[in-house]
């Protein structure tokens, strides 16, 4: 596949070869943000409002969550209680 990948980027960048690419382990972190709309990087809702009662949703909530869990899982408690 790096072949494939430097055929693709050598269109415009043509001086990029295979031997110039190394595989990696990373990800694409998601971003929260409707067309016009502020980014959010989580989202952290209690549903009440759309029936449901006691279920707070934790959403786009990636690797930097781990570092907030506390404080998360703080506010969610202040949510439910």
């Amino acid at each position: 596949p790096i072949k494939k990948v430097a055929a693709a980027i050598a269109e415009y960048l043509p001086m990029i070869q295979a031997k110039d690419l190394t595989p990696g382990y990373t990800g694409i972190r998601p971003k929260l943000q409707l067309p016009g709309g502020v980014f959010r990087d989580f989202v952290i809702k209690e549903e009440s409002d759309a029936g449901f009662p006691g279920f707070v949703n934790l959403v786009g909530i990636e690797s930097p969550g781990l570092t907030s869990s506390l404080a998360i899982a703080q506010m969610v408690d202040r949510l439910l209680h």
